[in-house]
């Protein structure tokens, strides 16, 4: 991934991850804030409740401790009862009584009954239907206190009693105010429901937190402060766009900035590894970077580096150059002085003769003299091979059909190899068998193949059955190289001197200099090539590869010079 797509993938990334974590710590903190604000807010409405129903139990029992103790209704029944004994029958006569009274006390339940649990009039008839010892129970327990009532409704009770001496027996109110108005009227301005019940199991539309109230008597209302939590996931669903937004916002702003930044830092990196790509080459040019930073010192450091390497570059092609032609005047001089030996041998002997006057020196002066030819043609051959290697001009590289140019080299060479079969064989992967395209010099190419064809003759012309075998050229490859495999059935090549087979002047051959392989060597490296010792081939000999660039040789201007220099 390039330097610029990095750098808008980070800023754009950091960027949203950023207003991401921020939004979430600022929504977890704003349901923490509303959790702690609803805490507080169902305190206080519990507070609230407990204050209100204290307030109104005390309210309600003076107002019902009153009726018994002065209210008309209550004089009128204990008068009734003193003049009949009992009360029974009289149920039906008081209850249009104990509904108006029922009304002016603003109760919701009024109950008019004796002592002893008789009822004589009730709105609603609630405890119509009770035991008559329960009703007496509730109206002994509650008399003169408030309390509260957990079954439904849930209600605020209170009760009086009202003795009748001269009967040993009394009737009393037993009243009841429903919780739902009174709680309704206590959540008005908090936000808040409070509502008798425990919480619900799970409610994820509300929130609800228990409030039970005591009234002293051993009886415990479950009330439940309830919240609706629109207003919270409103303020949440609000948070959360603006949250999208700022990302939004902070994305394009990072993806500028982004831009911007791998625009100025992208360039000149790019031109730098483009430069940096071209140094093998020698090719490479300093960058002209505007600005100042770690950049512009690269820049400036990478233009040192170039000088400096130009200036190694040519330090170093001297000192090979030199040490080149020290080692191929060093060969030269040892391949030189070996016909010199025999030459000075024939001179001194025939100047020894002539000084004697020796009868022999007519004779051996045809023999001598011809020595000293064939070592000066000797002579002659290692200095014109020599002259070759050293003058190889650069490759003027052009189409050719590598299978023609095979064929036209073993046709050639079919008078030298005599009884030896030359043959070739074509291995491509194209569809139609053809051996593919390739750029090279034709001449310098075919030059290639003559010197491997050759030496594979005359191996085997050294093997115990001259005058036969076989070599065999192999054409392959792939889309990018062209190969040309020369294989002979001969003796091969010995594992100790396969090492310096394209060294210069190293031959195992009586005749010869030395210096084909090392050409072909060369020519093959100035194409871009390969030349290599492939090791044991299938016919049992020796098998030496060609490797070619089916586009052709590299541009080598020093390679150029060099030979310009020579």
């Amino acid at each position: 991934m390039r330097l610029a797509s990095r750098l808008v993938l980070a800023f754009t990334a950091s960027g949203l991850a950023c207003i991401a974590g921020l939004g979430l710590f600022v929504r977890e903190d704003r349901g923490n804030l509303e959790t702690q604000r609803f805490e507080r807010e169902a305190d206080l409405a519990c507070t609230n409740v407990r204050q209100e129903l204290m307030r109104q139990g005390e309210a309600d029992r003076k107002l019902v401790g009153g009726a018994c103790r002065s209210g008309e209704l209550a004089d009128r029944v204990a008068v009734s009862i003193e003049r009949s004994g009992e009360a029974a029958g009289m149920e039906l006569g008081w209850r249009e009584s104990v509904r108006q009274e029922r009304d002016a006390f603003g109760l919701d339940e009024l109950t008019l009954l004796t002592v002893d649990g008789r009822v004589i009039g009730a709105d609603p008839p609630r405890l119509a239907d009770l035991p008559r010892a329960d009703v007496a129970a509730s109206l002994s327990t509650l008399s003169g206190k408030a309390g509260l009532r957990a079954s439904a409704p849930a209600a605020l009770v209170t009760s009086c009693i009202r003795p009748i001496a001269a009967r040993a027996t009394g009737v009393g109110f037993l009243a009841a105010r429903d919780l739902d108005p009174l709680l309704r009227r206590v959540s008005t301005g908090l936000g808040v429901i409070v509502r008798a019940g425990n919480p619900l199991p799970v409610d994820l539309d509300h929130l609800e937190r228990a409030c039970p109230v005591d009234d002293g008597a051993g009886t415990v209302l479950p009330l439940t402060v309830v919240k609706d939590k629109g207003e919270l996931k409103e303020s949440l669903s609000t948070l959360d766009h603006a949250v999208v937004s700022a990302a939004l916002v902070s994305a394009a702003l990072a993806l500028i900035l982004a831009i911007f930044l791998s625009r100025q830092l992208g360039r000149p990196l790019a031109e730098l590894a483009a430069e940096a790509r071209k140094v093998a080459d020698g090719e490479a040019r300093p960058l002209r970077v505007k600005g100042s930073g770690e950049i512009a010192d690269l820049a400036s450091a990478f233009a040192t580096m170039l000088d400096d390497l130009a200036a190694t570059r040519r330090r170093l092609a001297a000192t090979d150059r030199v040490a080149a032609w020290r080692e191929v005047a060093r060969r030269v001089a040892h391949e030189v002085k070996n016909p010199l030996a025999p030459i000075r041998a024939a001179v001194e002997t025939l100047r020894r003769l002539r000084a004697r006057n020796d009868p022999a020196f007519d004779e051996y002066f045809d023999e001598a003299t011809r020595t000293v030819l064939d070592e000066v043609h000797r002579i002659a051959g290692i200095v014109t091979e020599f002259t070759r290697f050293a003058r190889l001009p650069a490759p003027k590289p052009t189409p050719v059909d590598a299978l023609d140019l095979v064929q036209t080299v073993l046709r050639r060479e079919q008078a030298r190899a005599g009884a030896v079969s030359l043959s070739y064989e074509v291995v491509s992967q194209q569809t139609n068998g053809d051996v593919g395209p390739l750029r090279a010099d034709r001449d310098q190419i075919t030059q290639i193949l003559v010197n491997l064809v050759q030496n594979a003759i005359e191996a085997l012309r050294d093997t115990t059955t001259p005058g036969g075998g076989d070599i065999l050229v192999v054409l392959g490859g792939d889309r990018v190289h062209l190969t040309i495999t020369v294989e002979d059935s001969g003796p091969g090549i010995h594992a100790d001197f396969a090492p310096r087979l394209f060294e210069p002047y190293a031959t195992t051959k009586s005749s010869g200099t030395g210096l084909g392989l090392a050409i072909a060597q060369r020519i093959a490296t100035d194409h871009g090539g390969e030349l290599s010792f492939a090791g044991t081939s299938r016919l049992g000999g020796a098998a030496f590869r060609l490797s070619l660039p089916r586009e052709g040789p590299p541009i080598d201007s020093e390679r150029a010079r060099e030979n310009n220099q020579l």
